[in-house]
């Protein structure tokens, strides 16, 4: 029973993270709290190779890297048993889940993960990472496969039996806004979109981050079933999904943000995000809220969210 449990449990989690809104109502109010990443150092922790980590880790994620290099295209993954789960989330891509390792429960191996994080860049999905889960007790003891102080469990009591929770640890191959293990990796829904990323650098000023998040989940497209988020196999890439298609006036915004970006240009760039920012929406607006809310809050460990006096997400069967 366990061992289906963990299958099972492993597909839900997926799943469920991009449920429509309704099922993290939890969430919604807790953005000001939730866990948006860490902030890292811009010149060594933002960027591959990773130079400000332990050398431990620096070369563990490089042999990860090699060793799933065979893995790299969705028909490479699937040949090695990762098959996707539902669809794009937000700043993490799409899950490929190897169901057979998910239920070696907490004998984790590092260069063998359970999933694999894929994102459509330049048009063309790509192995942009990769992550380890299992089930145990939400203070667990499970030590973490990496050395490094910016490593660390964050779980899903929602999708686990009582007493217990699902934990995850994300890593990363690809420039990420928060670090090599960040929950989110905020750079993806602008790669996806073609839109160049602001300088790293920026994210040490909260309220450029906070523009730079509100802005990345902007531009993640709803689908026409009003989910947030594309599947990545739709041929659809960024801001050009929406139902209707961006406007003239949006496109210009994009361009805008996009050059800005290129020119390494702190106040055009600012300049640019409030313009598009402003041009949102109230539904845009209340979409990207709770986006923000509903999966920073679901990055954070059973602890955090208990420090920050964020409810816990409960499962639809402790609802009934």
């Amino acid at each position: 029973m366990s061992r289906i449990m963990s299958v099972v449990g492993i597909a839900i989690a997926v799943a469920g993270i991009i449920t429509p809104f309704s099922a993290f109502s939890q969430a919604h109010d807790a953005h000001e709290h939730a866990h948006m990443g860490p902030v890292v150092s811009c010149t060594d922790l933002a960027t591959p190779p990773w130079t400000g980590l332990p050398d431990t880790d620096r070369e563990q994620l490089a042999t990860l890297q090699q060793e799933l290099g065979a893995l790299n295209t969705p028909e490479g993954a699937k040949a090695a048993g990762f098959y996707p789960a539902l669809g794009d989330i937000p700043g993490m891509g799409v899950h490929y889940v190897n169901f057979t390792r998910a239920q070696r429960g907490k004998n984790l191996d590092v260069n063998t993960p359970d999933q694999l994080l894929f994102a459509s860049i330049d048009g063309q999905d790509q192995l942009v990472g990769a992550a380890y889960s299992f089930f145990d007790v939400p203070d667990t003891d499970v030590p973490l496969p990496f050395d490094s102080d910016l490593a660390s469990w964050h779980d899903h009591p929602q999708f686990a039996q009582n007493g217990q929770t699902l934990h995850m640890l994300h890593v990363w191959f690809v420039p990420s806004s928060n670090g090599p293990f960040a929950g989110l990796n905020f750079w993806l829904p602008y790669r996806t979109a073609g839109i160049e990323i602001p300088n790293p650098c920026w994210m040490a000023d909260e309220a450029v981050a906070d523009r730079i998040r509100n802005v990345s989940f902007a531009l993640v497209p709803q689908r026409h079933d009003g989910i947030a988020g594309a599947t990545s196999t739709d041929g659809v890439a960024g801001a050009t999904g929406y139902s209707a298609g961006p406007s003239v006036e949006r496109m210009e915004m994009f361009a805008a943000l996009d050059a800005a970006a290129r020119a390494d240009d702190h106040d055009a760039w600012v300049s640019a995000a409030d313009r598009f920012i402003a041009d949102l929406s109230t539904s845009e607006v209340t979409r990207v809220q709770g986006l923000l809310g509903a999966l920073g809050a679901n990055q954070m460990s059973s602890a955090e969210r208990d420090a920050a006096g964020i409810a816990q997400p409960s499962s639809g069967r402790d609802r009934n």
